[in-house]
C-alpha cells in the first residue's frame, strides 16, 4: 500500500492527493517540501529578481494591466516582456461550471443506472446543455483566434 507522505491532509492538500501518491510511487520518496507548500509555483525555480524604477502612475497602470488579465504581477510582467500572448477569455469560468454540472448529472444518471434504480433515461435536456456549452467555448476559440 502507498502511504501518502503528511497524512492528514487539508482539504487544499486532499486535490492534489493522487499527484502526490504518484510522484511518491514513481520516485520512491515524499514529495519535496518546498512543492507541498507552494504549488506549481515552486517547479518553475526563479531565483533571480529584477528591481526596476517607474513613475506612480506606471506603477498604478502596470497594476491596472495585471488586474484587468486576472493575472499576478510577476506574472504579467514576464510574459509582457518575453512577447507572450496574454489572452482574456471572458465568460470562460461559466462554461467550465456548465461543463462541470454536465458531468455531475452524467455521473449520478451511471450511478443509479448501476444500482439497477433507473430503467430509462431522457438525455435530451442534458445532451441539449451540453450543446450550448460546446458551442460557448467554439464562440471564444473563434474570438481568441
Amino acid at each position: 500500500m502507498l502511504e501518502m507522505w503528511g497524512s492528514g491532509e487539508s482539504s487544499s492538500e486532499g486535490k492534489h492527493s493522487a499527484w502526490l501518491a504518484a510522484y511518491a510511487f514513481k520516485t520512491g520518496e515524499p514529495e519535496p517540501l518546498f512543492m507541498k507548500m507552494r504549488g506549481d509555483d515552486a517547479m518553475r525555480k526563479r531565483s533571480k529578481t529584477i528591481a526596476i524604477r517607474c513613475t506612480e502612475e506606471e506603477y498604478q497602470r502596470i497594476h491596472d494591466k495585471a488586474e484587468q488579465y486576472g493575472l499576478k504581477l510577476n506574472d504579467f510582467v514576464i510574459r509582457s516582456a518575453l512577447d507572450k500572448k496574454i489572452i482574456v477569455a471572458e465568460g470562460i469560468n461559466e462554461i467550465v461550471k456548465q461543463q462541470k454540472a454536465i458531468g455531475r448529472n452524467l455521473n449520478q444518471i451511471a450511478t443509479l443506472a448501476n444500482m439497477d434504480r433507473l430503467t430509462v433515461v431522457n438525455f435530451q435536456p442534458l445532451l441539449d446543455e451540453h450543446i450550448r456549452a460546446t458551442e460557448a467555448i467554439g464562440q471564444l476559440l473563434r474570438e481568441v483566434k
